[in-house]
């Protein structure tokens, strides 16, 4: 299948997800409107505005589950198209599952985030970028409770790195900047800097003070808060020798909305921009030096 007949079956696929999703809340806004008429009117009606209602929860969760199977098939058919072919071509040692991603144990472990009661990953990147191993995905990690006023607290959305960071190694040393809400908790120590700036952006601390000193040179703290200024909700934990990095994006990265049409050059530019992310943070931070 070529480039032109590929773009053309995304948009009927994308089109096709659209339709669905009016499909199952035109009959949820019309068992809507006849609950409202019944209170008017009157208990008369009120039986078949019940009825109406489970008619309308088994057809949505059956069309919900075929504009899951159009979605699924949409995503592979774009993972493919756009995705792959990219990073093969600016990444090394490419091991890319987009359905996959961090496990939960792993970013409990990066000691970055709190872990609420749901949570959600998926496009796992496993490679190497001038000689530096990473890994990376999208995490959503929310907090939600039920009951008569339920509520979802979004901890974290956007994305999770772990960098090897050879030639540094230290116990733990933690910054995270303080637009970054619900951090992990930690037993490290609060460290203050010489730098009265950075800890006017950062909390830092650290399991032994002197490898905060250690890790965070003058020049370390301005490339930390280069990519603050440049990414905003960052937070950035050193421990041994892997440097792990979360960005509160608020987005997903290699994907696309459903609202927009499918247009190859922009395609093509956001996944650049989305993988440049991760070339920006091993050059801004001198990962490879």
């Amino acid at each position: 299948m070529g480039i032109y007949d590929t773009i053309n079956r995304l948009e009927a696929l994308r089109k096709k997800i659209q339709a669905q999703f009016i499909m199952i809340f035109v009959p949820f806004f019309l068992w809507l409107s006849m609950a409202l008429l019944s209170s008017v009117v009157g208990v008369g009606i009120l039986p078949f505005a019940q009825l109406c209602m489970i008619a309308f929860f088994i057809f949505a969760i059956s069309y919900t589950k075929k504009t899951q199977n159009v979605k699924n098939e949409f995503k592979q058919l774009y993972k493919q198209t756009f995705v792959v072919q990219a990073l093969s071509q600016n990444f090394q040692n490419v091991n890319y599952m987009w359905e996959s991603g961090f496990a939960q144990e792993a970013v409990r472990m990066f000691n970055l985030v709190q872990l609420g009661n749901r949570f959600h990953t998926e496009d796992y990147l496993s490679a190497d970028y001038n000689g530096i191993h990473f890994e990376q995905a999208d995490v959503t990690v929310q907090y939600h409770t039920s009951g008569k006023n339920s509520h979802t607290t979004t901890y974290f959305k956007g994305r999770m790195f772990a960098f090897d960071f050879p030639y540094k190694n230290v116990s733990s040393v933690r910054c995270i900047s303080n637009t970054f809400m619900y951090k992990a908790n930690s037993n490290n120590k609060k460290v203050k800097l010489e730098s009265s700036m950075f800890n006017r952006i950062f909390k830092t601390d650290a399991f032994y003070e002197h490898d905060a000193f250690y890790f965070l040179t003058p020049q370390m703290m301005e490339r930390i808060e280069a990519l603050n200024a440049r990414y905003g909700n960052i937070a950035v934990h050193l421990m041994g020798n892997k440097l792990f990095v979360g960005i509160n994006m608020h987005s997903d990265a290699f994907d696309h909305d459903y609202r927009e049409k499918v247009e190859y050059q922009y395609e093509i530019g956001k996944i650049n921009r989305d993988m440049q992310v991760i070339v920006d943070i091993i050059n801004t931070l001198s990962l490879y030096a």
